[in-house]
C-alpha cells in the first residue's frame, strides 16, 4: 500500500509540473540565425526580422533583449503576445568602421518556455572607399588637416626636432597661408612648401621645435592660430605638444653620478570632506656621488606643491616637497599626481601619487528644519 501511494503522488507530481508547463506561453521562431552575406560599410545598418509565435496556452512577454556588443541595436515586441499571435525580434547591425567578418548573438529572455533563447547573426563588412575626410579628418572651414596636433613626441633638452602636417582645400577657391601673420611661441618656427593651398590641393606645413629656447622639461603644450584668407574661419588654431627629456648621452660604468630616493610613491588620505584641504609631504634624498638637480616639479589638477626646499641636493642630503590637495567639490575615490623630474640618468622622471575618497556632506533634518 505504502508502494502505491508513493507512485500515486509521483504521478500527481509529475502531472502538475507538466500542466504547468503546458500552461505557460510558448516562443517559437522561424529562424535563430541570419546569414547577412557581404554588407557595404557604406550602406549602413543591416536590419533583420526575426519572428515568433506563441504556441502555448497562456500569453508571452519578452523580459529582456541584450545584444552582445554596441555594434548590434535590438528592437521587440513589448505587449504580451496572445496564445496564437505572433510577435518579433529586430536585429540591427551597424558597420561603420567595422570591415571584415562578424558574427553577433542576441540573447532573449522570456516569461514562458524556453526561458532564453538565443539568436545569431553574421556576415562580412566590405570596407568603404577611403576619401579626403579619410587622410585629412580634422576640418576647419574650408581646410581640412591631416592633424591638427603636431607631437613631436621626446626632444632632447639641448637639441632640435621636427615635425609636419599637410593641409587640403577642400573648397572651390585657393586658400593663401599667411605665415608672418601666424604668431607661433618663439621655441617653434613654421614653413611651408607653398604658401596657397590651390582647390583639390595640399600643402605641407613643417615645424622645428627648439628645446634649448624653450628651457623646460617634461611635457610641454603650446596652440598657435594660423592665420588665412579663408571666408570660412580665417583663424584655423593648432597644437603643439612635445616632451622635452635630458640628453645623458653615453655614460661610463666608471664616472659619478646622483642616484633619487623618495620616501613614498604615493599618498592616501582616507575619507576627506568637500571644501577642505589636507596636506602631506614627500622625502627626496640624494643616494648617488654626484650632485642631484631636480629639474621640475608639476601637480596635476587639484592638487598643488610647494617648491622643493632645495633644487640642488648634495650625495646623502635631502629635501621635501609640500602637497595639498583642495577637495572642492569633488566626489568619491579621487587620484592625483606630482611629476617630479631630477638629473638621475636611471631614474629621471618619477610621478608620486596621492588618493583621497572626498565625502558629500550631509544635512541634518531630524528636527524637520526646526531649531
Amino acid at each position: 500500500m505504502a508502494t502505491f501511494y508513493k507512485i500515486s503522488t509521483l504521478v500527481l507530481l509529475i502531472f502538475s509540473f507538466a500542466f504547468k508547463v503546458s500552461a505557460q506561453g510558448k516562443i517559437k521562431f522561424e529562424k535563430t540565425a541570419h546569414v547577412f552575406g557581404d554588407i557595404k560599410e557604406e550602406a549602413g545598418p543591416a536590419d533583420i526580422e526575426f519572428k515568433f509565435k506563441n504556441e502555448g496556452r497562456e500569453p508571452l512577454k519578452l523580459t529582456s533583449v541584450r545584444a552582445s556588443c554596441g555594434c548590434t541595436t535590438p528592437e521587440w515586441s513589448q505587449d504580451e503576445i496572445a496564445p496564437g499571435a505572433e510577435g518579433s525580434v529586430t536585429a540591427s547591425y551597424n558597420p561603420q568602421n567595422r570591415p571584415g567578418q562578424f558574427n553577433k548573438s542576441i540573447t532573449v529572455k522570456t516569461d514562458g518556455d524556453p526561458e532564453v533563447v538565443v539568436l545569431r547573426i553574421s556576415g562580412n563588412v566590405i570596407p568603404r572607399p577611403k576619401g579626403v575626410q579619410d587622410y585629412y579628418p580634422m576640418e576647419i572651414g574650408n581646410l581640412r588637416f591631416k592633424t591638427t596636433h603636431v607631437f613631436f613626441g621626446d626632444v632632447m633638452h639641448n637639441g632640435t626636432d621636427t615635425a609636419s602636417t599637410l593641409v587640403y582645400n577642400q573648397g572651390d577657391a585657393p586658400v593663401k597661408l599667411n605665415l608672418e601673420a601666424s604668431r607661433l611661441p618663439s621655441h617653434i618656427t613654421m614653413t611651408a612648401d607653398n604658401d596657397v593651398v590651390n582647390p583639390k590641393d595640399t600643402v605641407r606645413l613643417s615645424f622645428t621645435f627648439d628645446a634649448v629656447k624653450k628651457s623646460d622639461w617634461g611635457y610641454n603644450f603650446d596652440y598657435f592660430k594660423l592665420i588665412t584668407d579663408d571666408a570660412d574661419t580665417p583663424e584655423k588654431r593648432l597644437n603643439i605638444s612635445a616632451t622635452i627629456k635630458e640628453n645623458f648621452g653615453e655614460i661610463s660604468a666608471d664616472i659619478s653620478r646622483p642616484k633619487v630616493k623618495f620616501d613614498k610613491l604615493s599618498h592616501d588620505f582616507g575619507q576627506v570632506p568637500q571644501k577642505d584641504k589636507v596636506s602631506t609631504t614627500f622625502t627626496i634624498t640624494n643616494e648617488g656621488d654626484a650632485p642631484l638637480l631636480i629639474r621640475k616639479t608639476k601637480a596635476s589638477c587639484g592638487c598643488t606643491a610647494t617648491k622643493p626646499n632645495k633644487t640642488q641636493l648634495a650625495p646623502g642630503e635631502s629635501t621635501t616637497i609640500d602637497v595639498t590637495f583642495s577637495t572642492g567639490s569633488y566626489k568619491g575615490k579621487q587620484k592625483k599626481s606630482l611629476t617630479v623630474i631630477v638629473n638621475d640618468p636611471a631614474r629621471p622622471m618619477t610621478t608620486l601619487w596621492i588618493e583621497s575618497d572626498v565625502q558629500v556632506a550631509t544635512t541634518d533634518n531630524s528636527n524637520g528644519g526646526e531649531e
